[in-house]
């Protein structure tokens, strides 16, 4: 019974992370219709980035985010103008596609500036663990599940509360309409991207100081992010928070049991499993909307 709860733990811990992440690729999706295959190699990038300012520029934290922030701020608004913004009233084949060749030219640009392996992150918090009858739990972990928590709350304060955010719920219910109103849609979809980029920094930063800073691991942890979204519904920021806390569980617990017997390698294999049973069982997901097309 104690080995099944620590598994719950660790899943919990490291589902809510997923979540984080997952939310960035709604958040994209409800605005645009884009889905975000490059979301893995930003999720890398964004460590890369803090590591190079904290670690290789030797800046302290408060001077190292205002241009962390200002960075991935660009990084988002280039996104948009330059290769999303010239694909709108395109077949939206051809904005996925830009996404999987923007996915590979970050992933190039990590190999190409970061080439050698074995980066890591200064920690937040003096490393330690806390024993709650017989459950183990890493002050990283915690750390991590406390700051996805926050972020959570930050987000929806954000969008369910400030006028941007309105604007980008009515954007995301009808572009058309949206534009009607008043509301410039084109700007809208930037703060979308850059919105996105910062929550899979989050997301990133956190993760590496679980696994290092290490292009393969960040890229596979936010490509896994992608099963948490088609679980919950790619239209449902509630369903990627669930979706997010069951992948991690599955994920652990499957892991955890079945591990000793096929010689491990199943907390890579089983989000993948739930993407294929999802789409086959119930394609929209959990929380998202079933469309129907009339012939």
């Amino acid at each position: 019974m104690t080995f099944f709860l620590q598994m719950m733990v660790v899943g919990l811990m490291v589902g809510a992370v997923y979540a984080l992440m997952a939310m960035a690729v709604v958040v994209i999706y409800k605005s645009s219709s884009i889905f975000n295959f490059a979301h893995g190699s930003l999720v890398a990038l964004s460590a890369f980035l803090m590591w190079s300012l904290i670690v290789e520029f030797g800046l302290p934290l408060a001077a190292a985010l205002p241009i962390y922030v200002i960075t991935l701020f660009l990084i988002g608004f280039l996104i948009q103008r330059l290769i999303i913004q010239p694909l709108t009233g395109q077949p939206h084949l051809a904005a996925i596609i830009a996404t999987i060749a923007l996915g590979d030219v970050f992933s190039g640009f990590i190999i190409l500036m970061w080439p050698s392996p074995g980066r890591i992150l200064p920690s937040i918090v003096p490393s330690s663990t806390f024993n709650l009858s017989g459950v183990v739990m890493s002050s990283e972990s915690l750390v991590n599940f406390l700051i996805s928590g926050l972020a959570f709350v930050a987000f929806f304060i954000f969008f369910q509360k400030t006028k941007i955010g309105l604007a980008m719920r009515g954007t995301a219910e009808d572009h058309a309409l949206a534009q009607s109103e008043g509301i410039n849609v084109s700007w809208i979809f930037v703060v979308s991207w850059v919105v996105a980029i910062y929550m899979a920094a989050i997301g990133g930063i956190l993760m590496s100081s679980l696994y290092g800073v290490n292009l393969d691991p960040l890229h596979g942890l936010g490509m896994k992010s992608l099963a948490v979204v088609i679980l919950g519904g790619l239209e449902s920021i509630t369903g990627a928070i669930i979706a997010g806390m069951i992948i991690g569980l599955a994920e652990s617990i499957g892991a955890g049991y079945l591990d000793p017997y096929v010689g491990g390698g199943l907390n890579d294999v089983i989000p993948f499993l739930i993407i294929l049973i999802v789409l086959i069982i119930r394609p929209y997901g959990l929380f998202g909307y079933e469309r129907i097309e009339r012939m």
